[in-house]
């Protein structure tokens, strides 16, 4: 069966229909907050004052299988030009590897600039992502300051 990819970016737009259907993809398959996920989307089609980014959804028999959303981050150097925020493939899908391949080769070819990305240690995509040249760089800390020590 053939997949159809689309970018979106602040240029392409993307519809109010389109945007939903994207937000409720990315919430259904990872669990993401709705308003979290819609301000990633905001920040890529450059909604909200922000340096843009983009949108790549894979779609297949007329639904969404695969999702990744790219935010800039207007710095480079020290910190990569683009940040994957949301990257998500049907848990359903038939050769996930090869949809996230796919999506992620587009991404990546797309993407003016270097890519980072979050990703936790179990996730079982981490080593499809170091074989197509994602590496650790750092070991990423982070404060929560109700809890914090002073």
């Amino acid at each position: 069966m053939s997949r159809q990819t689309t970018t979106f970016n602040a240029f392409t737009g993307m519809s109010q229909l389109e945007k939903k259907a994207i937000v409720d993809f990315l919430c259904t398959q990872n669990k993401n907050s709705r308003e979290a996920v819609q301000e990633a989307l905001d920040y890529a089609l450059k909604r909200k004052p922000s340096f843009g980014g983009f949108v790549v959804v894979t779609m297949q028999r007329q639904r969404i299988i695969a999702a990744i959303v790219v935010n800039r981050t207007g710095m480079e150097g020290y910190n990569p030009e683009n940040i994957c925020v949301y990257v998500a493939i049907d848990k359903h899908c038939e050769q996930p590897e090869a949809v996230l391949h796919e999506l992620m080769s587009k991404a990546i070819h797309y993407a003016q600039g270097n890519l980072a990305m979050h990703v936790e240690p179990d996730n079982p995509a981490l080593q499809l992502y170091q074989e197509m040249g994602f590496r650790a760089k750092y070991l990423e800390l982070r404060l929560d300051k109700e809890r914090a020590i002073a």
